[in-house]
């Protein structure tokens, strides 16, 4: 078969079980994690759950965020986008974002006896799509399973390949749902399974995985100015992972940005990256303060600074983290030791 794109994992042993040179329906927009309610039973809150409990108690339901619960066996619960409910004794009832992650043991969490999901699961058909991975070679267990007319098979986790080979994304567990010919490429097989929708993967993300899909760097300048958002994001993250051992700047030079398209952290971060090092480079950090250090003794010519003026303000955050804002990051630089022009 042709370089395969695809892999199909067994999720137990973790051996591919097919290769596969396409699919179909992966790529889509992510729907929002179904919302599930949680009983956190034997809970001790404290600091900020406890005054969310307090706020629901009065209000109703009280916004928090991330959430960690340690259980008595020792077990940590990560709950995304949480929202207290209330609560009622020893039980505290939340609101969060799809199941939590399992993050093993830790001891920076709020205690509780035990964790029960009290909202019944949404049906399968209004979570998951069906995605067909096409032109698969099977192997191993899926090839001995079909020889033997099998009508079903353990579920797999997907892998989304480079052309080198190597794994540029690792999907989750996912259900295989059916087999048969394949349509399009004569003598392999076509796999379904069913993948939450939350887990799709946006075709921006995708389009910039193509970009960076070859030999060598992307050539073209200014590439990353097509993406925004979660893709710009992505940009950045392959970038960075290009930009190690980046040679010193020129003592004492002078490098000018255009920054019409510096909208965000990531934007700034590609466009100066890009003035020193050339197209498909991205510094592995975004301190202010790092970064001036970086051109600590050189000139930094920022034009159409206005732009990020306008668009990186203070990002209301429930954590201590956000983006620098651009008073910041200019007053970063300088800090850093940059003399940074605005024009």
């Amino acid at each position: 078969m042709e370089q395969p794109r695809y892999a199909l994992v067994a999720a137990e042993g973790a051996r591919v079980v097919a290769f596969c040179a396409d699919v179909t329906g992966l790529y889509a927009e992510p729907a929002a994690p179904p919302r599930v309610v949680y009983e956190l039973r034997g809970c001790e809150p404290r600091g900020d759950l406890a005054r969310a409990v307090a706020e629901a108690v009065v209000e109703g339901a009280a916004p928090f965020g991330a959430l960690r619960v340690r259980t008595v066996d020792g077990e940590l619960r990560s709950f995304d986008g949480v929202r207290v409910r209330g609560a009622r004794g020893d039980v505290v009832t939340i609101e969060a974002n799809g199941i939590p992650l399992f993050a093993g043991v830790g001891g920076d969490a709020v205690p509780c006896g035990n964790v029960v999901r009290v909202s019944p699961p949404e049906p399968e058909e209004r979570t998951h799509s069906e995605v067909t991975f096409t032109g698969c070679s099977p192997r191993g267990a899926l090839r001995d399973a079909l020889a033997a007319g099998a009508e079903e098979f353990g579920p797999v986790r997907y892998q989304v390949l480079w052309r080198t080979g190597g794994v540029r994304h690792y999907g989750e567990t996912v259900r295989v749902t059916g087999w048969g010919r394949s349509a399009t490429h004569h003598s392999l097989v076509d796999i379904s399974v069913a993948v939450p929708r939350a887990g799709l993967i946006p075709p921006g993300r995708r389009a910039v995985w193509d970009v960076f899909d070859g030999p060598g760097m992307p050539a073209e300048p200014g590439i990353w100015r097509r993406f925004t958002g979660a893709a710009r994001e992505e940009w950045r993250n392959q970038a960075e992972g290009r930009s190690y051992d980046l040679p010193e700047p020129a003592p004492g030079a002078t490098y000018e940005i255009d920054g019409r398209d510096v909208t965000d952290l990531d934007g700034f971060v590609c466009a100066v990256t890009e003035a020193v090092h050339g197209p498909g480079r991205a510094f592995p950090f975004s301190d202010p303060r790092a970064l001036g250090a970086e051109f600590s003794g050189r000139t930094l010519v920022w034009r159409h600074a206005d732009i990020a003026r306008a668009c990186l303000g203070v990002t209301p955050l429930l954590g201590p983290s956000r983006p620098a804002t651009f008073q910041e990051l200019v007053d970063g630089l300088r800090a850093g030791g940059t003399r940074v022009v605005l024009a």
